[in-house]
């Protein structure tokens, strides 16, 4: 048996978290101010010109510099979209949009969700997007090879083969040379605020969903001054991302937000929603949480545990797939007993423009013995998603490329309005928590919650949440401490 599968099975077998560190004595020394953040460095305004694109859509490029530090130095192209306001008398200028991921595309989600947005805001707003750089038509990364690797494997049974597996994505990636190493959320922050110059607004609107909710922090402390209103919409927490607080140095960037938690959570009130909609939920019928523990002890006695959390995890992001969730686990076999120890949990591959992001903005455990610590600890605390939120970032362990110009706060500087924070009270991915974290860690958070569940209003859709945000972003009027919002539907109705 190899050393690190035998440390990790003893761990396992002891089902305890291991006991806290004693803190450190306080330092005594004076505290050393922070230097300014680079910003744009005196880089040159892009100049945009829109020619027709996708029906009734304009299309841009712009050229932004590869590195900062290198104003004048070599450039990268940018590709952006824009829906030009519908009422231009009243226009208050662009609101941009970044709609999750990282890794995710700007142009082609405009034209997909553009249609959604309130009249208001489309009459009063160009709305504006953009592919962040490294993905889809802005630079993209090469990475021969990556989307056909074979899947690691798993991290419990062959730790070693799994983290070598791992591995082959950012190996895969080296092939982009020096454009690996300038792909921070903070160089997509300055390319953002060049594009608010060139389009003619002297401050930003921007509405950011998911990672774009760390996108719109990052911006709002390099460019403070500079910020209108931002709208953050399934909501990291920013530290959590970026380096965690002291203590979590050796916790990857999902168990330091508690993911699995909220996954957890989420998966409660499945099982409540379910049991109140009587017939209406295939899987309702006696006490659906037991029944659950069943099917996921027969699962974990046949190997099919990474199968079933796949399922749930899939559904967990929207609501209306819980009806065929109820459908799936009422199919399912299930024992009686405990489970057994879960050799191969569900773990989240990612793309390699997920990659190329995460792995520069967050830090993470590099040595798999950290991993092997942590894999006894979460699936004590949390059996059924805590394993995925630990190895959830391990293709990041020896990835080849690091961003000295990322952005790691402080997260607070002052700004003239405050910051609207969005967020569902049931969110697999980024947590109420995180949400409320970061609206105290930017100082001038307001958040609104809605009453729901699945990942953002885009899954969890809110009249009275558009509405809100609709008034924020037009009049600058946030919403009270405490307010919510119910959703448009609710899941088995």
């Amino acid at each position: 048996m190899k050393p690190l599968l035998a440390a990790l099975l003893l761990l396992l077998a002891a089902c305890s978290a291991p006991a806290a560190a004693p803190a450190p004595p306080p330092s005594s020394a004076p505290a050393v101010p922070v230097p300014p953040a680079l910003g744009t460095n005196g880089a040159a305004v892009p100049a945009l010109r829109w020619t027709p694109c996708h029906g009734k859509f304009q299309c841009a490029a712009a050229s932004v510099p590869l590195s900062y530090r290198e104003p004048r130095g070599a450039a990268i192209t940018l590709s952006v979209i824009r829906l030009p306001a519908g009422d231009p008398g009243r226009r208050l200028g662009s609101l941009f949009f970044n709609f999750g991921g990282p890794g995710t595309d700007g142009v082609g989600e405009l034209t997909r969700f553009a249609d959604r947005y309130p009249p208001e805001l489309r009459a009063r707003f160009d709305l504006v997007s953009f592919d962040p750089r490294g993905i889809g038509g802005s630079a993209p990364i090469s990475c021969p090879g990556a989307d056909h690797a074979p899947a690691p494997g798993s991290p419990l049974r062959q730790p070693d083969a799994y983290f070598a597996a791992s591995a082959a994505t950012g190996r895969a990636c080296a092939a982009s040379g020096a454009l690996l190493s300038h792909l921070s959320t903070a160089n997509v922050a300055r390319d953002l605020e060049l594009l608010r110059q060139a389009v003619g607004d002297p401050a930003l609107n921007f509405y950011g969903y998911s990672y774009g909710t760390y996108l719109g922090g990052t911006y709002a402390n390099l460019f403070p001054d500079k910020v209108r209103a931002l709208v953050l919409d399934g909501t990291l927490d920013l530290v959590a991302n970026a380096t965690g607080k002291p203590g979590q140095e050796k916790e990857p960037v999902d168990v330091r937000a508690d993911v699995a938690g909220a996954q957890q959570q989420e998966l409660d009130q499945f099982f409540a929603v379910c049991a109140a909609a009587g017939p209406k939920c295939a899987f309702s019928g006696g006490d659906p949480k037991a029944k659950f523990a069943g099917v996921f002890a027969r699962a974990s006695r046949t190997t099919g545990v990474g199968s079933l959390m796949r399922t749930v995890d899939s559904a967990l992001y929207q609501s209306g797939r819980w009806k065929r969730l109820a459908q799936t686990l009422a199919a399912m076999p299930s024992d009686a007993g405990p489970a057994s120890p879960v050799l191969d949990p569900y773990v989240p591959t990612h793309s390699a423009a997920f990659l190329a992001v995460q792995c520069v903005d967050s830090d993470n455990p590099s040595s798999p013995a950290d991993y092997a610590a942590l894999a006894a600890r979460e699936s004590a605390r949390q059996p059924y998603f805590g394993l995925g939120a630990v190895f959830s970032m391990a293709q990041c362990v020896g990835w080849p490329a690091h961003d000295a110009d990322r952005y790691t706060g402080p997260w607070n500087r002052p700004r003239k309005n405050p910051v609207l924070v969005l967020n569902n009270r049931f969110d697999p991915a980024t947590p109420l928590h995180n949400a409320q974290a970061t609206a105290a860690e930017l100082g001038d958070g307001r958040v609104l919650v809605v009453d729901g569940y699945g990942h953002t209003s885009l899954d969890a859709p809110s009249a009275c949440a558009s509405a809100a945000v609709t008034r924020y972003l037009t009049e600058l009027a946030a919403p009270a401490e405490g307010a919510t919002c119910a959703p448009d539907s609710v899941p088995f109705s």
